[in-house]
Order: C-alpha cells, then sequence, then structure tokens
C-alpha cells in the first residue's frame, strides 16, 4: 500500500510598501514612513501617520487597494505616528494595536484587540510579523521583524533609500533607529538603561534590511545599531569627563558648572547653538544622567 502526503506551498513573501507622509522637520527628518504591509489574503498597516494630513490617509488606502485591513499596528505612541490611527481604522474597520495598551483601539466588531506582545507571531496569510520590544525611545517602543519580504515597486521616492532586488529579512524600526542622525529618548518614559539593551538585541538580527519610521532604509540592521552604541558610549564618557571636570574644580569655558543638572549639561554637549531644541537636549542629558545613576557612578 503505497500513501501520499500532501504539503503546502511555502509562503510567499510578505510585500511591503512604503508610504511617506509629508510632515518633515527637525525631528522627523523627510517625514513619518507608513509601511503597508501584505500577506496572501490579509494587510496591516503600520504607523499611519499624523492626525492632520487626510491626503496620507487617502495614499495608505489607495496602497490598500481594496484588500481586508487586519490590523493597524503602530510603534509607539508617538501622534507622528499614531494620529492617524482612528480615521484609518474607521475607514478600514480594523482594529490598532500598539504595545501600550492605551493606543489599542477597537476595530469594526467593537473589542478592544490585545496589547503586543514581545515575540508574539502576527500572521498575514502565511507571512509572518514579529514584533520585538525595545525600549529606550518611549517605554512601549516596538521594532517589528519580517523575516521574508519583499519591498515592492514604489513611485521613486528617493528619500526612502534603496532595499534589495529580492526576498530579504527586514526589521521596522520605528523611532529606535532612524534612516539619519540618531533619535532622542522621551526621558523619564524612555531610558538610556533600556535603550542600551535595545540596541544590543537588535545588533543579535544581523544584517536584515533597516526600515526606519523616519529617514532612508539602511542595508544592515547590526552595522547601523553598533554606530548608536558606539554613539552613546562616546557620549557617556564625554559626560563622565565634564562630571570629573566639575568635581575636581577644573571647569573650562566649554564646560562651566554644574554638569549634573540635565539643562545645562545638555548646552555643555550640544551647544548654545544646537538645531536640536533645548527640550530635546534636556531630555537625552536627563537620561544620560540617569543611566549613570542606576550604574553607581553618580
Amino acid at each position: 500500500m503505497t500513501s501520499t502526503t500532501t504539503s503546502r506551498p511555502a509562503a510567499a513573501p510578505l510585500s511591503v510598501q512604503r508610504l511617506l507622509c509629508e510632515n518633515p522637520s527637525p525631528m522627523t527628518l523627510e517625514g513619518t514612513t507608513t509601511y503597508v504591509l501584505a500577506g496572501r489574503d490579509a494587510v496591516a498597516v503600520v504607523d499611519p501617520g499624523p492626525a492632520d494630513h487626510p491626503e496620507h490617509v487617502e495614499a495608505i488606502l489607495t496602497a490598500v487597494a481594496g484588500r481586508p485591513v487586519a490590523q493597524i499596528l503602530v510603534t509607539h505612541r508617538h501622534r507622528d505616528h499614531t494620529g492617524a490611527a482612528p480615521a484609518l481604522a474607521e475607514r478600514t474597520g480594523a482594529p490598532v494595536r500598539g504595545f501600550d495598551p492605551e493606543q489599542c483601539l477597537p476595530g469594526a466588531d467593537g473589542l478592544f484587540p490585545h496589547p503586543l506582545s514581545d515575540h508574539e507571531r502576527i500572521d498575514l496569510g502565511g507571512a509572518a510579523v514579529e514584533p520585538v520590544h525595545t525600549p529606550g525611545h518611549t517605554s512601549d517602543s516596538v521594532s517589528l521583524f519580517l523575516p521574508q519580504a519583499q519591498l515592492v515597486a514604489e513611485s521613486g521616492d528617493e528619500r526612502l533609500g534603496p532595499g534589495p532586488a529580492g526576498p530579504a529579512a527586514m526589521m521596522l524600526t520605528g523611532d529606535t533607529l532612524l534612516g539619519r542622525g540618531t533619535t532622542m529618548l522621551d526621558h523619564p518614559d524612555g531610558t538610556l538603561t533600556d535603550y542600551l539593551a535595545s540596541l544590543e538585541c537588535l545588533i543579535g538580527y544581523g544584517d536584515a534590511l533597516m526600515l526606519p519610521a523616519h529617514g532612508p532604509a539602511q542595508p544592515s540592521l547590526a552595522k547601523t545599531a553598533r554606530r548608536y552604541l558606539a554613539h552613546r558610549h562616546e557620549r557617556l564618557d564625554q559626560v563622565r569627563a565634564l562630571i570629573a571636570e566639575a568635581r575636581q574644580g577644573t571647569t573650562t569655558a566649554s564646560s562651566p558648572a554644574a554638569p549634573e543638572d540635565p539643562e545645562q549639561l545638555g548646552r555643555m554637549l550640544y551647544g548654545e547653538d544646537s538645531p536640536v531644541p533645548q527640550r530635546v537636549t534636556t531630555r537625552i542629558a536627563a537620561a544620560q544622567l540617569d543611566h549613570l545613576r542606576r550604574l553607581g557612578e553618580i
């Protein structure tokens, strides 16, 4: 007697389409990038953008092209990512999910969805999306790992950066890693201690294509995360040196006094004429001081 087995066809790579919202600023760089992830029979939309750009919501719906939207995912709580989520949920009937329960909204069934959990599997017609909790920028920040995905043809917007020609592993990093420059830490909600651990975590995903919410794609997630990690440790060494100078009474014109005050430390690190807003440099400095306190160094 013979038997036959029927195997399921291999799941096709998740298709990934990038849509850039026209909300450029010093904080959002070129704008917020929304991602439309499409499996065999379901779609997820990641970071639908700010509330005051209805044309961007229309662009998302055009990209969805009538396919059912299973979920709207947000990488963290900031309004340039979540503001359009209620409007998109109303138009599609899809629930909104984030790591923070406060970011979750019901879909057409009226039921509140579960918050995203670390390393859960989101199935989009056989193609997987895996949330990875990467706190630091905010406490609720997540990245989204796509084990096998394919960028679809786009409108030629060079601001988004190039991608691989064929299927590849990809990581949507939200604001944890940016396509250019470095990210702010929204202290005290986001901590440097958490952020350094998140960078180490992302390094473990190797050369996955890095797809940020702001700025162009980067070819190697691990390479970018290592660069960010080195930068943060360089800044910490700079803070240590400033504190040591102050304690030894050797302050100079560039380090006048009170380096353990976040506002003053922010000015010392970034300069009086920094293009970065003072509220941001103060939060970054506060996160650095908090980390050194956690280490017992100050």
